[in-house]
């Protein structure tokens, strides 16, 4: 399905809602396979997962059996599950823990400042809705999505990646070096290697140990996040107010499931995505307020980046910059159209408020 083939069915689906209604099973009766790899209490699972299957059930004839926690699909296998016929739907799919097969997706990870979940989950379904050709006559979505039998949207953004630590307050660029620091994915440690630190590559679910074993003293991940890895009691110290990423990834169904469908399934199944991600959005925000507020009422300490000495500032803001300029340069090196993404994830990121940081509006204009 083309970007333009999606934008006519969300268009549809506006208009279908006008008449939404419960459907009674019948002839056109669907049953789905459902699977995330995270637990229930990550919110990409108990806040996406669950309301779509349930608001899909509501009003279709459309039912799920669903799977949580890896039971049925573990992280980074989701794409192989999809195409194999072990499940119908993933939510989510991790797209980052795919090596080499989405080489663009882990774009909203470039470091931005002043947004937030909402703001980044808009910007980039509509980045998976442009018409925008990147190479080859294909758009964002035909180079992600289009080849690999798969149908996608995007989740809930997660919150902006903030840098945090166990205990050590950083408040020069020498307070960075060498310190051991978690990353998740490829383009966070390029960040991290720019500010000095010594990255560790691990999904956030070990994270707790390694903290709790000192085999790393600082993270880079979401506040609200916190919550689905019980990190709130662990992490005392955050650098604030500038996002070093947000992660974003896929709810897909296989291209063979999507077919099974009727047009008026396939219609809600595409309204009740977006209006999911949006409302997965806004609870990220607010689990995000809510885990602050409980840290800092145990002592955590969460300093605004506009609070920090120029020095430091600068420093971020540089590391920041040459995030972009790396990821730009690695990914066009191995035949992907990176520059033309980034600066069509730039204006989007734009449109919605984000602010550059300084020098990547020149390094996209070269």
């Amino acid at each position: 399905m083309t970007a333009t083939t999606r934008k006519g069915l969300a268009a549809l689906a506006a208009i279908a809602t006008l008449a939404t209604s419960t459907v009674a099973p019948g002839a056109s009766a669907v049953e789905l396979t459902i699977s995330s790899s995270l637990p229930q209490v990550h919110f990409w699972t108990g806040q996406f997962l669950d309301p779509f299957a349930d608001a899909m059930e509501a009003e279709t004839d459309v039912t799920f059996t669903r799977f949580y926690a890896g039971e049925l699909v573990g992280i980074g296998r989701d794409l192989d599950a999809l195409q194999g016929g072990t499940v119908d739907v993933a939510s989510p799919l991790l797209a980052p823990y795919h090596p080499g097969i989405f080489p663009l997706s882990d774009i909203t990870q470039l470091p931005v400042y002043n947004t937030d979940s909402p703001a980044v989950t808009r910007a980039f379904q509509n980045l998976l809705d442009s018409d925008v050709e990147l190479k080859d006559g294909k758009t964002f979505y035909d180079y992600e999505i289009g080849d690999k039998g798969i149908v996608a949207w995007a989740l809930g953004a997660t919150g902006a990646y903030a840098i945090s630590t166990s205990g050590k307050e950083i408040r020069t660029p020498a307070d960075f070096q060498g310190l051991p620091m978690r990353a998740g994915a490829a383009l966070q440690t390029m960040t991290l290697e720019r500010l000095g630190v010594t990255p560790v590559t691990m999904p956030a679910a070990q994270a707790y140990e390694a903290l709790s074993r000192k085999t790393i003293e600082g993270i880079l991940l979401s506040v609200a996040d916190w919550k689905s890895y019980s990190l709130t009691d662990t992490l005392k110290f955050t650098i604030d107010g500038v996002a070093l990423g947000h992660w974003e990834s896929y709810h897909a169904i296989s291209q063979q499931a999507w077919d099974r469908l009727t047009d008026a399934q396939k219609q809600a199944f595409d309204r009740i995505a977006r209006e999911t991600a949006l409302k997965n959005a806004e609870f990220i925000e607010a689990q995000a307020d809510e885990v602050r507020a409980e840290a800092e009422g145990k002592g955590a300490v969460f300093l605004m980046v506009e609070d920090l000495s120029p020095e430091l500032q600068a420093h971020i803001a540089t590391a920041a910059r040459d995030t972009w300029a790396q990821w730009i340069e690695q990914t066009e090196a191995n035949g992907h159209p990176a520059r033309a993404a980034a600066k069509l994830w730039a204006e989007l990121i734009q449109a919605e408020g984000g602010v550059l940081p300084e020098g990547v509006k020149e390094l996209l204009a070269d």
